[in-house]
């Protein structure tokens, strides 16, 4: 295996304003007496075929540069591919996105040369990997995310956002203003391997770290690598009750509502009453169907 970083870097992320950055990058790599080979992104996927080829020619250190859906799809490449075992494999990130709530879950900095130091001081830690499998009509998808996914008011709310990126860091919270009032509850099925729960749902998130949607705190006190999955229901929320803890969202009080639900559990089966479930993971569309989650116990060496 080569003792060098393979860079995996998305210069569309943050509105294309990481595309400035990967010369800085670069650079700080080269002064650093850091060996390296980089790829950019053209389009949504890229990613996983990149860290096949980096794998095929022996690399085992992926250093991404990009916002949560570089993250998500990168980390899905190295689950993915067969040339190097995950144990032995590392992943380091430049956070560059707009919402950065995995570099934020994990205290890595958005400063250039801070993160690169992390590349040559850091240490290594572990952390769980999550598992969506959405079944639907006419086929069966498996994504994996290492932050976030949900279904709901994030996934209606995820739909929207590309007409408010533009505004960056604030672009999940006037999303999220403007559009609460066209969100209705949705009746679901809920199935973990202790109990089953019928709702109607404002939210239901499933977590392996503490940030997703810019900075929402959607999930309590998550582990990250104990193999257990973190879950969030809440529940009947009324137009009212959505005002009422909007900013609840975000600064982690959410849970001392009584209509929010935390269980944790290895495995999660959830389906709607009536139609097909949308599904988000990391800032990123999974897709419609019944969604069964399970986790990947220490699937991913990063790091910070």
């Amino acid at each position: 295996m080569f003792d060098g970083w393979f860079v995996i870097a998305n210069p569309f992320s943050n509105s294309g304003k990481t595309a400035e950055i990967i010369d800085l990058v670069v650079k700080k790599l080269q002064s650093n007496l850091i060996s390296h080979q980089i790829r950019l992104t053209e389009g949504s996927g890229d990613e996983i075929g990149f860290v096949k080829e980096a794998t095929e020619a022996g690399y085992n250190k992926i250093l991404a540069i990009g916002g949560d859906g570089t993250v998500q799809k990168v980390v899905a490449g190295i689950t993915i591919q067969k040339n190097i075992p995950t144990n032995k494999m590392v992943f380091g990130l430049i956070p560059s996105g707009t919402g950065n709530d995995w570099a934020k879950s994990k205290n890595i900095p958005s400063n250039v040369s801070d993160a690169i130091n992390l590349l040559i001081n850091g240490s290594i830690n572990e952390q769980d990997i999550g598992v969506a499998k959405i079944v639907g009509n006419s086929e069966t998808r498996t994504r994996y995310f290492v932050t976030y996914s949900g279904v709901g008011f994030d996934s209606f709310m995820l739909e929207k956002i590309k007409n408010y990126k533009w505004l960056g860091k604030l672009s999940y919270l006037v999303c999220a203003i403007m559009n609460f009032t066209k969100y209705k509850n949705v009746a679901l099925e809920v199935v973990t391997s202790k109990t089953k729960i019928d709702a109607s749902v404002f939210l239901l998130g499933v977590g392996i770290c503490k940030y997703t949607g810019g900075g929402m705190q959607l999930i309590k006190n998550p582990k990250g690598n104990d193999g257990l999955l973190n879950i969030t229901i809440a529940q009947e929320f009324s137009k009212l009750e959505i005002i009422r803890n909007f900013f609840n969202l975000f600064n982690g009080s959410i849970f001392k509502e009584r209509k929010v639900l935390t269980l944790v559990d290895s495995s999660l089966k959830i389906r709607a009453k009536n139609g097909y479930l949308a599904c988000q993971g990391d800032g990123e569309i999974f897709g419609a169907g019944k969604i069964e989650y399970s986790v990947i116990k220490k699937g991913l060496r990063y790091l910070s």
